[in-house]
């Protein structure tokens, strides 16, 4: 809240004496940011909460095996990645920003009141998932696209606002990965998850205080509630059927390909430079969702069953539970953050900034140091339970990783998207981050886990996975190494072909979002 409190001072330090008129409005924004900032602080600690105790709860609940559990998670994964498509639209062109914001608020919460209820079974639980799904997915563009209308005319304040705006996903994320573990191996599964509905709906009553802003053009919009009732309905399917769920997967993989196909020959000779660059940046930028889906999969097993659950700060002992190492992904993102935006501002500077491939090439290279860490984590556990302090070291390495690669697909396609594609091109992003996501899911699956597997066996099998995927990261970063001079080339050819300072200027909104 310190961080949310300093916006106001940065926006009210000022050379001159403002005008009445002006104050009003810069209250008036700032009071939005903060009832913005706030939603944003309630989905997430209601999303990262479930995340953090997701397979443990599945297995317990809907009776999965843990493989089972696993490929749930990455199905529900992969369709909130892809719902987004339909709620930007929903938005914009049907109910209108605020109400959507207000929609997907109200889901949220019935969502997660369902769990606090205890709906049992592979069907109760399906159920509420699809409803998350569906709130989920459309609350996420629309709160973007609520704060960009708010801020639409304060371009100078842009890098601020979004910098706080990305810090209070990470306070929500944060809190929830260490409350919510810690909630339900107390107080049970039931009441923690009643905590995390009061927090969703103390984020619905706050939606209800947002101020109007212009809606979509609506003719008949009353079709639109059967339309949700059937994407639940859908969503609910393809949860509780995963074959079914698989060939949608590689149905909406082949889809994307006839997209960018499409886009790719309506575009002019000039454009069709960028979009080359744009799909093969944005190939590298995805493969970070397949290491990402590790963390509520193969590496939460990990820390629960050869991680120690005691570690020693400033000299008091705190008892940890698997889940609750999660948080320490975004603690990492919180402290590392900052000085990364210094450097680039930095090298902007100086008139040497830092290009996307080389971003890329030294994120897959903390990725791979990451994963080599905890394979050789995995190997000193055969004897024994490790030093939680393994994992801390482990996660700073992923978490710079994450910062240096995970935007930058949405970077680069801010920068080379031809004019009324870029809209396209995220949504597409989204979809493929999901499909990736799912893949995650599909890789963690090869760990034995749990008690099927002796004391020696699964540390090995651990040691093998995290192998696979160091091994993974150092290919990506052999190919974004080789791929430098290749963009650069690129890019020059681009630059040459086109007026760029349009894009440029969108390349450059897209970077402040980033940070």
């Amino acid at each position: 809240m310190v961080a949310l409190a300093s916006f106001g001072a940065a926006l009210a330090a000022r050379p001159r004496r403002p005008s009445q008129r002006a104050f009003l409005l810069m209250h008036s924004r700032n009071r939005t940011f903060l009832q913005i900032a706030c939603l944003e602080i309630c989905e997430r600690f209601g999303f990262y909460g479930l995340q953090s105790v997701s397979i443990a709860y599945f297995v317990q609940t809907m009776g999965l095996t843990e493989q089972g559990a696993v490929m749930l998670w990455g199905a529900f994964s992969a369709l909130m990645f892809g719902i987004p498509v339909l709620g930007g639209w929903l938005g914009d062109r049907v109910l209108g920003t605020r109400r959507t914001v207000t929609i997907a608020m109200a889901l949220l919460a019935v969502g997660y009141s369902g769990l606090s209820c205890g709906l049992g079974g592979s069907a109760g639980v399906s159920l509420v998932l699809a409803v998350l799904i569906l709130g989920g997915g459309i609350f996420k563009p629309n709160v973007a696209s609520l704060l960009r209308q708010t801020f639409s005319d304060a371009s100078d304040r842009v890098d601020i606002v979004f910098t706080i705006y990305y810090m209070s996903i990470n306070i929500g994320a944060t809190v929830a990965a260490i409350a919510i573990p810690f909630l339900a191996e107390h107080i049970g599964w039931r009441k923690s998850f009643a905590i995390a509905a009061a927090v969703l709906w103390v984020g619905f009553a706050v939606s209800l205080t947002l101020p109007r802003t212009v809606a979509a053009a609506r003719k008949r919009d009353t079709w639109v509630w059967p339309a949700c009732a059937a994407a639940i309905g859908l969503a609910f399917v393809l949860l509780h059927y995963p074959t079914l769920a698989r060939i949608c997967i590689w149905i909406a993989a082949i889809a994307i390909l006839l997209v960018w196909s499409f886009l790719y020959r309506r575009a002019t000779p000039a454009w069709r430079l960028g979009l080359r660059l744009s799909f093969a940046l944005q190939a590298q930028a995805v493969l970070f969702f397949l290491f990402n889906q590790q963390i509520a999969t193969s590496l939460t097993s990990f820390a629960r069953d050869h991680v120690a659950t005691t570690i020693r700060v400033a000299s008091v002992n705190w008892t940890l539970q698997a889940g609750q190492f999660q948080s320490l992904n975004n603690l990492w993102i919180l402290a590392i953050a900052p000085g990364l935006a210094a450097l680039y501002h930095r090298a902007e500077r100086r008139d040497r900034p830092i290009s996307l491939p080389i971003r890329f090439l030294c994120g897959f290279i903390f990725l791979a140091l990451s994963f080599q860490l905890w394979r050789a984590a995995a190997l000193a556990s055969i004897n024994a339970t490790i030093s939680p302090w393994w994992m801390v070291a482990g996660y700073g390495l992923f978490s710079a990783g994450e910062l240096l690669i995970a935007a930058l697909g949405l970077a680069a396609i801010a920068r080379y998207a031809p004019p009324g594609a870029t809209g396209q091109l995220m949504g597409c992003f989204s979809v493929l981050a999901g499909l990736t996501s799912y893949l995650g899911s599909v890789v963690a699956t090869g760990v034995s886990v749990g008690g099927a597997s002796d004391g020696a066996a699964a540390p090995m099998a651990y040691a093998h996975l995290f192998g696979d995927l160091c091994a993974l990261a150092s290919l990506a970063a052999l190919g974004s190494a080789l791929f430098i001079p290749i963009a650069r080339r690129m890019d020059a050819r681009w630059r040459g072909a086109e007026p760029v300072t349009t894009t440029l200027r969108r390349e450059q909104d897209m970077m402040d979002i980033a940070l």
